[in-house]
């Protein structure tokens, strides 16, 4: 690999670019030119420039008046909250990024005292391993930050909710749930994502169910959270246009799920759902060929009533009502998103 090597991430634009390539275009020049101080000057200047980039791809600011180890810091943070491939939950893996970090802000007290930038009345005494170490340290900094930056702009969620849309193949259905780190994602999206995989699993993609749906049911809230498992509830019972569009296989994983909650929250999760159904008509089939009958659905899901928990067995009993009553009513037709 080119010692001065750094990869362009996916999807930044090409004025960020271009500015990194120009700082390191210099911290390469200096290099080679055996300009020492330079190259105190110019690796500080390339970690700026990756971090300004970073700031400004996540949508912050950093104002022309901060400081170097400021930006620096707030691309740091920046990216240590952005889910994504290989970011650590563990905590031995954030250890090495702050320590990356404490590399990266370094440098500017050493450019500094021995860098380029600033008039002195002596030429500073600049040692081949003090520029060589400075210079590693900006480069290894850039790298780590430009990566993680290119999971920020790969935009996770919304790249694994249309992928469960359109058919997607399991195995890269499976890779980008597994980049889109769910546990990492604010709940609000942990449902968004959820309500997707579960209205294309009742609608009939094995695909949705295998990756999205089993697992959760056999695993625990730290890789399938709450609000997942919310989203997954809804999305089985409603389809996206407010239609009923729980079929009577998934009638049993309906209920595992509500009973894999927290008592209150499948408590509060009914009650809405409950509230949904009483105004909502049932789908006639889904994509044309999995027809939805609702009294066979019903009668499912009463089959199941004995593992709901006595807490909300009563209510479990009401929402099941609700379903029944819906039946009654028209049914118009729906094509479920392909």
């Amino acid at each position: 690999m080119d010692l001065f090597d750094l990869r362009r991430p996916d999807h930044i634009e090409d004025p960020a670019w271009a500015a990194v390539e120009l700082a390191r275009s210099r911290l390469r020049g200096a290099w080679e030119g055996n300009d020492l101080p330079e190259v105190l000057g110019k690796a500080k200047e390339l970690v700026e420039t990756v971090a300004r980039v970073v700031v400004g791809a996540t949508g912050e600011t950093a104002g022309d008046a901060a400081d170097f180890t400021a930006t620096v810091k707030r691309a740091q943070k920046s990216l240590a909250r952005q889910p994504g491939v290989d970011l650590s939950r563990d905590q031995n893996l954030r250890a090495i990024s702050q320590a990356a970090q404490t590399l990266a802000t370094g440098i500017g007290p050493i450019r500094n005292s021995h860098g380029t930038g600033h008039g002195r009345d002596r030429v500073p005494d600049v040692v081949d391993e003090m520029a060589t170490m400075t210079m590693e340290a900006a480069l290894l900094w850039s790298r780590w930050a430009l990566r993680r930056v290119g999971h920020v702009l790969a935009d996770y969620p919304n790249d694994l909710i249309a992928a469960v849309g359109t058919g997607t193949s399991r195995n890269v259905l499976r890779e980008k749930f597994e980049a889109a780190a769910l546990a990492q994602q604010p709940a609000e999206v942990q449902l968004r994502i959820g309500v997707a995989f579960g209205q294309q699993a009742a609608g009939g993609f094995g695909n949705a169910t295998e990756v999205g749906v089993e697992p959760a049911l056999d695993g625990g809230y730290d890789e399938y959270p709450i609000d997942y498992r919310l989203g997954l509830l809804k999305g089985m019972l409603l389809t996206a246009g407010g239609h009923i569009g729980l079929t009577g296989s998934y009638a049993p994983r309906f209920v595992s799920l509500l009973t894999s909650l927290p008592e209150a929250r499948a408590q509060v999760l009914l009650e809405q759902a409950r509230g949904d159904v009483s105004d909502a008509t049932w789908l006639d089939s889904w994509r044309g060929s999995t027809e939805v009958e609702p009294d066979a659905v019903v009668a499912s899901l009463r089959q199941e009533r004995e593992r709901v928990p006595d807490g909300y067995r009563e209510l479990f009993g009401s929402f099941c009502c609700e379903l029944e009553s819906a039946g009654r009513r028209s049914r118009p037709e729906e094509v479920a998103p392909s």
